[in-house]
């Protein structure tokens, strides 16, 4: 049975005020977070709550948070060793290898693809540009594209979001 301070937190939680717009930037009341301590504790603590919805967990506390398509954006692309393998520079700080079976790119224009499992990224602008220099029309003057990776061709789907 849900209380009147339970519905009042939860009341709190989802006015937080707490936002990732599309280029994975966290913002609060629709301004940039910019200190890199609170950045850096807000990206470690965000989960997906039982509902689906975003949150974000400190000590006792927790917010919930808009995320209108993914928090996770690629905003870099760098060549990682293994067979010619690419990785990606995601909004969270981390580093992950791209799965190139997992890329689409939206009616948009916007690239995505697979991290952290089965989460979708939006690519940046910067992302899809660093990546941009990788990808062949395939073949010329289709629209349809593809990537080259250790040696192996892999279409990108199309449509997708």
């Amino acid at each position: 049975m849900t209380t009147v301070d339970d519905a009042a937190l939860e009341l709190l939680r989802s006015r937080s005020g707490l936002s990732i717009d599309d280029e994975g930037r966290f913002l609060h009341l629709g301004e940039p977070i910019t200190h890199a301590r609170t950045l850096d504790v807000l990206w470690r603590s965000l989960s997906r709550a039982p509902d689906g919805r975003w949150l974000v967990r400190v000590g006792r506390e927790s917010a919930y948070v808009e995320v209108r398509e993914t928090p996770y954006t690629v905003r870099g692309v760098l060549p990682d060793a293994p067979a010619g393998a690419l990785a990606l520079l995601l909004s969270d700080g981390t580093r992950e290898p791209l799965d190139p079976a997992t890329l689409s790119v939206g009616d948009d224009g916007v690239l995505r693809c697979a991290v952290k499992g089965e989460e979708r990224a939006r690519f940046t602008r910067a992302g899809q540009v660093a990546l941009g220099f990788a990808i062949d029309e395939d073949p010329p003057g289709t629209g349809r594209y593809a990537i080259t990776i250790g040696g192996t061709r892999w279409p990108i789907r199309t449509g997708q979001r």
